[in-house]
């Protein structure tokens, strides 16, 4: 009996020290860096070369098209150009590539649909140049792909916001962005049934947009990050991801109340979303997190935050 009790501590033992073996030999967490993690997500500027004189068409690798009438270029002292100029093109055409583009589908608070965005810039010889003043509408013209909405949508383009400093709460909330979307109606726009077609106005940001409508109550709601493991964070931004319309918005850190705040009674309650808080941790790695959540009057949301593996970010937005 001595002998079978003895023989079965030790195969216990044995058992006990291989598990612990294996446990200490396991794969660490693949925690992501948080700069690679934004280059590696950050909107892709496609370069394309034409013939100024002769006119020529780019197409954007998600489906954009942007055609250039002939003599459609000028230089700084409003001289045509001639021969090859070189134009770059970057598409937001899904809910993930605005979460990433830094420009929201909002304007001067109000929220808005997307049916796709996008930011053209041309160059002659490394210098900047526009769209030829005398060709009108006819200069550039755009065809969007209706892959992110297939609603009835309008130009806006990328203005200076209202009221920079107050983003619509009087003053003390600080917006993410200096820049929002003004509409644009006095240019050309048409509605297809398969993409969205307008007169570039210039190059700079457009937007194929709608005032999103809503009858339910407005409401302001804030929140706060929830450090789990690293209270030292730089770069925090607060989001939502709407989850049955295409918008995408930030809510700004309001220095009055000490929170991110969103623009004043501007979220219908009822309205679902994902909330996402994301920022740098004091060793570079990036802090995640992120929550369902549904509008409910003057809410409030403690947004636990925590270093994050590549594979838990990336599943993520694999789901918006």
């Amino acid at each position: 009996m001595k002998t079978t009790l003895l023989s079965t501590a030790i195969v216990a033992t044995a058992i006990i020290s291989l598990s612990s073996c294996k446990k200490d030999k396991s794969t660490p967490p693949n925690y992501a860096k948080a700069d690679d993690f934004m280059a590696s997500h950050a909107i892709k500027t496609q370069s394309f070369t034409g013939n100024a004189t002769a006119g020529f068409t780019i197409t954007g690798e998600k489906g954009a098209k942007v055609t250039f009438a002939p003599n459609a270029f000028v230089d700084g002292n409003g001289a045509v150009i001639s021969g090859t100029v070189t134009v770059t093109l970057k598409e937001v055409l899904s809910k993930k590539d605005v979460l990433f583009s830094g420009v929201m589908t909002e304007s001067n608070g109000q929220l808005l649909e997307s049916g796709g965005e996008l930011l053209v810039k041309a160059q002659k010889d490394g210098a900047d140049i526009r769209l030829n003043p005398a060709l009108g509408n006819d200069g550039a013209k755009v065809e969007i792909p209706k892959v992110m909405n297939n609603k009835d949508m309008g130009l806006f383009v990328q203005d200076k916001r209202q009221n920079p400093q107050g983003g619509g709460t009087g003053g003390s909330q600080q917006p993410a962005s200096p820049y929002t979307w003004n509409p644009a109606p006095y240019y050309p726009f048409g509605n297809g049934p398969n993409s969205y077609t307008f007169s570039l106005p210039s190059f700079t940001w457009v937007n194929c947009d709608r005032f999103y409508s809503d009858p339910n109550p407005k409401t302001t709601i804030t929140a706060l990050p929830a450090f789990q493991d690293n209270n030292q964070v730089s770069d925090l931004q607060v989001m939502l991801v709407f989850k049955n319309i295409t918008t995408v918005i930030t809510l700004p850190f309001d220095y009055t109340v000490q929170q991110f705040q969103s623009y004043q009674n501007s979220l219908p309650i009822g309205l679902q979303a994902n909330l996402i808080i994301i920022g740098k941790d004091s060793d570079g790695f990036i802090q995640f997190g992120t929550q369902p959540v549904t509008i409910s009057a003057n809410m409030h949301i403690d947004a636990p935050i925590h270093k994050a593996t590549q594979a838990e970010v990336d599943a993520f937005l694999a789901t918006i």
